[in-house]
């Protein structure tokens, strides 16, 4: 599939700096030359910026999640639905994305399934019930009730998700719309509630245009995933059931092996303003 006429990766680096983002920058620029945007602070310091622009990244600010109830990690969405409603032309393609704990080993977009909004699942056989934390955040917004309706869907990691601009914007808004701030009233020093926000939109209907899609195709999303299932092919991560170099790889923090091995392939150096070409 040829790369569509106008494509944007997003995510959030909030309060980061170079080194939290080097191996998503790094790895993204070898295979993509694409508009990419980061919400970031201005607490970040020079030599972060410095780095973004040389690498051609923008950022752009979003200083209120500091004070906001709810975590930022949910509150990115208010952002991001800022940045796109006021984007002209439309994108064809976007990605949203966690930032830390992803590795690109392909065109984030090239190749990607069809479909207007593509969401991802985790690690096989994973289901909501069996795991605390997407339950916690589930029951915590909606009640036991959701909860148990929902308890033996399989989950779809928030992380990543993929689509047009007209499906990316209505599950944003779908997504923010959910939740009231009192509702983080009780949940200070939590985080996560937008994955258990995520998962209620697409298994009660509300997400009619997504499509979900099998772990180790176009994402590999690693978190839970056990080390039988992980294998290599010369630098490249390949996710062991299907065989497949995924473009995209989430969570490979999770195992600690693999992280050596992922910051040994992307040392970072004193050359951080350096320009690297496509391709390098």
């Amino acid at each position: 599939m040829s790369s569509p006429a106008r494509t944007l990766v997003l995510g959030t680096a909030f309060r980061y700096e170079v080194k939290d983002v080097f191996v998503f920058v790094e790895s993204l620029r070898r295979h993509y030359d694409g508009e990419a945007i980061l919400v970031v602070s201005s607490n970040s310091s020079p030599a972060f910026f410095q780095y973004l622009e040389a690498r051609g990244v923008k950022p752009v600010y979003f200083d209120c999640a500091a004070w906001m109830v709810p975590h930022v990690q949910f509150t990115r969405f208010i952002r991001y639905g800022e940045i796109l409603h006021g984007s002209r032309p439309a994108y064809d393609r976007i990605l949203l994305t966690d930032v830390r704990d992803v590795l690109f080993q392909g065109h984030p977009f090239a190749g990607a399934p069809e479909g207007e909004l593509l969401c991802f699942l985790e690690a096989h056989g994973r289901v909501i019930s069996g795991c605390r934390d997407n339950s916690f955040w589930i029951e915590s917004l909606y009640g036991p009730q959701v909860l148990n309706r929902l308890a033996d869907w399989p989950i779809s990691c928030s992380g990543t998700v993929l689509g047009s601009q007209g499906a990316i914007l209505d599950y944003i808004d779908r997504l923010v719309g959910q939740v009231k701030p009192e509702q983080f009233a009780g949940l200070v020093g939590t985080w996560g509630h937008d994955q258990g926000i995520h998962n209620v939109l697409l298994r009660t209907g509300q997400l009619p245009q997504a499509r979900t899609l099998t772990n180790g195709g176009h994402v590999f999303t690693m978190a839970n995933m056990p080390d039988t299932e992980i294998a290599w092919e010369g630098e490249h991560l390949l996710a062991a059931r299907t065989g497949h170099r995924c473009p995209i790889v989430h969570q490979y923090t999770y195992h600690p092996a693999v992280q050596a091995r992922v910051l040994a392939q992307h040392p970072m150096n004193r050359e951080l303003t350096r320009p690297r070409a496509l391709g390098a």
